[in-house]
């Protein structure tokens, strides 16, 4: 029975542990990133049907060695990029494709979340192995 209980703890910090790793690439990119301009090229728009619609928004920005061109795409709220608008971008040059554009950190949310979920798997399973230390049926 353990090993379901370690399973369920495993499966309930995934996001939990997807959330430190997106935190430290952001992290890492702030303090090594090198900062460059890019063009928005295209924005490619997700609609809910219950909710608010985001932009996948497509840049192309320049390194610093002249000539070289990086494409790189990240989500933003509707409608605040526009296709041609350049925007600020710092990336890391090991990976291109990993960049930020927002000064200011997104992640409070999704770790609020995820930590409030991991907090919630570790009592269910307690008041699981309880239920069955004493006899009862789940």
């Amino acid at each position: 029975m353990i090993g379901v209980y370690i399973l369920i703890c495993i499966i309930g910090a995934i996001p939990f542990w997807k959330t430190i790793r997106f935190i430290r690439l952001e992290e890492k990119i702030r303090k090594e990133g090198i900062s460059t301009s890019g063009i928005v090229t295209h924005i490619h728009t997700t609609r809910y049907q219950r909710g608010p619609a985001t932009d996948r928004v497509h840049t192309r920005y320049s390194s610093v060695l002249a000539g070289q061109y990086y494409e790189a795409s990240f989500v933003a709220k509707h409608n605040k990029f526009r296709v041609g608008q350049s925007i600020s971008v710092k990336y890391l040059p090991g990976k291109t494709d990993k960049i930020i554009v927002s000064s200011k950190r997104g992640y409070w949310p999704m770790l609020i979340f995820s930590v409030v979920l991991l907090l919630f798997v570790f009592f269910a399973v307690y008041k699981i192995d309880e239920m069955v230390k004493s006899g009862g049926a789940i």
